[in-house]
């Protein structure tokens, strides 16, 4: 979405929690998978990770914030390689789940 369209995002800010377990150095690999994709297009990704959070939350340098109750893991797991949605995430069922979208001129910082 963010390289498609004509948007001015340069930099993304994500905080996070770590996975529990074993499933920590995937999490690792695949955050660091999405910041050199979104480089290679122009766009920064710095991830911060806390230990106290459970919401996660996704700040754009042009101000607008998303929080996510599940965080970035949403979608269900396609079917098979074959199913309508293992390419395109459009397509793809989602687990249920809260997403807040915020201005921060409409915000208070705590």
């Amino acid at each position: 979405m963010l390289v498609k369209g004509p948007c001015k995002v340069k930099t993304i800010h994500l905080l996070t929690s770590y996975d529990d377990g074993s499933g920590r150095s995937q999490q690792m690999s695949g955050l660091e998978e999405i910041q050199q994709s979104l480089r290679s297009h122009g766009v920064t990704l710095n991830i911060e990770f806390s230990s106290s959070i459970h919401d996660r939350e996704i700040r754009f340098n042009n101000g607008w914030m998303i929080k996510i109750g599940r965080g970035l893991d949403y979608f269900k797991k396609p079917q098979g390689r074959f199913s309508i949605g293992y390419c395109d995430l459009d397509l793809r069922p989602c687990h249920e789940t809260t997403v807040d979208v915020f201005h921060t001129k409409h915000t208070k910082k705590m």
